[in-house]
């Protein structure tokens, strides 16, 4: 190939450069979901965003888990971006409360010596091919100041996260 082939030289104006629409970073699947702040919207107002105005961004896969969260959807998956302007707004809230999303919590390393054996006995039926995989989070909910403790199980495949009260009583659930 010669030196130059398949280049095409032109001009730039600074202010065309700055109206490129950013890359899509995120490699958002076909038929996700997309939500921005709380409400139904586009990869293309996604893709708008600064990196620096982001302030979460929630992924959910799996049509059992995308419709207990989000309803009668035919998707795959979901992603919920939340800007930083709007972290606490009511919708935000709303939205992380109904998908049970982690950015809804306020987290914590917890100080929890031990995991109630009641919990134990949970991840002991329910997820038999598990061990133990990380530190135990305290996760205080911003709507509500309701408190769960999160413990991450590991396999061979990933991990799972299981949700329970102080006393040990199961609260929810999670793979990622």
């Amino acid at each position: 190939m010669a030196c130059g082939a398949g280049l095409a030289l032109g001009h730039i104006s600074a202010a065309q450069a700055q109206a490129a629409p950013p890359q899509n970073h995120w490699q958002i699947a076909t038929g996700t979901l997309v939500y921005l702040d709380g409400e139904r919207s586009t990869v293309a107002a996604i893709n708008r965003l600064a990196p620096a105005a982001i302030n979460s961004a929630d992924g959910m896969m799996g049509q059992p888990l995308v419709r207990q969260a989000f309803g009668d959807s035919v998707a795959m998956e979901v992603l919920v971006v939340t800007t930083k302007a709007n972290a606490n707004t009511p919708a935000v809230l709303a939205l992380a409360d109904k998908a049970h999303l982690l950015s809804g919590y306020v987290s914590n390393l917890s100080t929890v010596g031990i995991i109630a054996p009641k919990a134990l006995a949970y991840i002991t039926s329910h997820y038999p091919k598990c061990w133990l995989g990380g530190e135990v989070l305290k996760l205080t909910q911003k709507s509500t100041g309701a408190v769960k403790y999160r413990v991450q199980l590991a396999d061979n495949w990933g991990f799972h996260y299981a949700s329970f009260t102080l006393a040990g009583d199961f609260v929810d659930d999670r793979v990622y």
